[in-house]
């Protein structure tokens, strides 16, 4: 991988049926080509769809994403470019859901469902009618940035998004606008919204990523966690150099510090602050309690 100048990153996912044999076909190819074809990221399989990011050489990028649209039809690829690696392996994997519900009884989403483009979004937000944004998103993506006036409901997880619709006391006379990083979890959000009587719904087409790309000055403060090495991206898509991994608890965190053993920029949240503050990992942490400081 040494030497490569820029990374070519697609991010897609597509909801549809499929047999627990074409899932494993699926994996067995994801798996053989991207070792091969040195593409790097994360694919997600389960028999109601795929869920992925991937990173390489911008030509066998494309033989994927062709692979992609022959056997689960029109997909949505959200691309971009990066100096630095996103990932450090090829993973994929099966599971129960490309996106996690915690919810067994929601339908498959038709998609395009009540779908609003970056552009219709955009004027809806700025529009002077009332309406109500909600961040599907976890907490740790949420302390990165938001949109502008949006109401965030300190998910844990997104299985937690039910929970939180039940308790929730969100007005019914005016609509509500939901968003997310890329778009899938409104997929599934959605449902749940109309579950409880929310008619008049919609969802961010190709999420905050989507939005970002049309609109970098527009209504969205700070920054987008995404989940790969780059933690998250500023207003122009390019990777973030105001966040970091906490060593200690391995979520997003802003408290940026140079490490006192190595030197590396290193960052830590508050929580791990007493803890954490200063070192990049355990190996910085534990040389500096057996051996002091370094001197200059």
């Amino acid at each position: 991988m040494a030497g490569r100048s820029e990374w070519w990153v697609s991010s897609f996912y597509k909801f549809c049926r499929l047999t627990s044999e074409e899932v494993q076909a699926h994996q067995t190819w994801f798996g053989s080509y991207m070792e091969s074809s040195r593409v790097l990221g994360l694919v997600v399989l389960a028999e109601e769809g795929i869920n992925a990011t991937v990173a390489g050489e911008r030509g066998a990028v494309d033989v994927l994403k062709t692979y992609v649209e022959a056997h689960f039809g029109e997909v949505r690829f959200k691309d971009s470019v990066s100096e630095m690696c996103p990932f450090h392996r090829v993973s994929v994997d099966i599971r129960r859901e490309i996106v996690a519900s915690k919810n067994d009884g929601l339908p498959l989403p038709p998609g395009d469902d009540h779908h609003l483009s970056p552009s219709e979004w955009h004027a809806m937000l700025a529009g002077p009618n009332p309406k109500t944004v909600i961040d599907t998103r976890n907490r740790y993506e949420t302390q990165l940035g938001m949109f502008e006036g949006a109401v965030d409901p300190d998910l844990k997880s997104f299985g937690d998004w039910g929970g939180y619709l039940d308790r929730a006391e969100i007005p019914r006379d005016q609509p509500v606008m939901i968003y997310c990083t890329g778009g899938i979890r409104c997929e599934k959000a959605i449902f749940e919204l109309r579950s409880r009587g929310f008619e008049e719904v919609y969802q961010l087409r190709d999420g905050i990523l989507g939005y970002l790309e049309q609109f970098p000055e527009g209504k969205y403060r700070g920054e987008c966690f995404v989940f790969d090495d780059r933690v998250a991206l500023d207003a122009h898509l390019n990777p973030t150099t105001k966040a970091g991994i906490c060593p200690g608890c391995g979520l997003p965190a802003t408290n940026k510090f140079d490490c006192a053993w190595c030197g590396s920029v290193c960052f830590c949240c508050d929580d791990c602050r007493p803890v954490w503050e200063g070192v990049c990992s355990k190996t910085c942490r534990d040389r500096i309690r057996r051996h002091g400081c370094p001197t200059a």
